[in-house]
């Protein structure tokens, strides 16, 4: 029997959607700067499996957004937009657990320099989950506007620093392998900035036609 229930407008779940989703991102986010940055196997080990839950979490809200999408006949924005933002959001988690896969298998717990580029993302992470509150709270494009420059200025920010460790790693490291494997590691991280400056273009996009 159809649920007509189902095909009239329910805003507030695609708007919890994205919202949970940010905050998976953001907190998957926290979790790598443990990781990467403490000591203690056993602290380390407590992020790591913390990383792998937020990836979980968020996968599975990715796949509620697809589901209620196709359930849903009305929604609060067009409804390619929702999915392409929950995809986006989803990746950033997804990516985050294969920095944390790669350092893990490889052993690579020495890397003092990754702060760099997670410390961008945590910015990047903030300034998201603002944009998802001005999305949600119905605020002007000017605001939207404002967190997709310092967004877009981030990740432009984020091709300096990598182009910077790079350098350094072509100067300083001897071992072929090892080189091969840090410059992996940058590079997945360059992916997360990059996710993040994605989303970011999405949330922009929505904003402009809803105005």
């Amino acid at each position: 029997m159809l649920n007509i229930a189902r095909l009239l407008p329910s805003e507030g779940k695609f708007y919890r959607y994205l919202e949970q989703l940010a905050a998976e991102a953001h907190t998957s986010a926290v979790h790598l700067k443990t990781f990467v940055e403490n000591k203690d196997p056993r602290t380390r080990a407590e992020a790591g499996r913390a990383i792998t839950s937020c990836r979980a979490q968020a996968k599975k809200l990715s796949s509620e957004v697809t589901q209620e999408l196709c359930l849903t006949f009305v929604t609060p924005f067009d409804r390619e937009d929702i999915q392409q933002f929950s995809s986006y959001l989803y990746k950033i988690t997804k990516t985050i657990e294969k920095v944390r896969e790669y350092l893990d298998i490889h052993d690579m717990h020495d890397i003092d320099d990754l702060p760099r580029q997670i410390d961008l993302i945590l910015q990047e992470a903030d300034a998201m989950t603002s944009m998802v509150q001005a999305l949600i709270k119905g605020g002007k494009p000017q605001q939207i506007v404002e967190k997709a420059t310092l967004l877009d200025g981030l990740e432009n920010k984020g091709d300096a620093i990598l182009s910077e460790l790079l350098v350094n790693l072509m100067k300083d490291t001897k071992d072929v392998r090892r080189m091969i494997l840090r410059k992996d590691v940058y590079d997945l991280l360059e992916r997360v900035i990059d996710g993040y400056r994605d989303a970011a273009g999405i949330a922009l996009q929505i904003a402009l036609k809803h105005s």
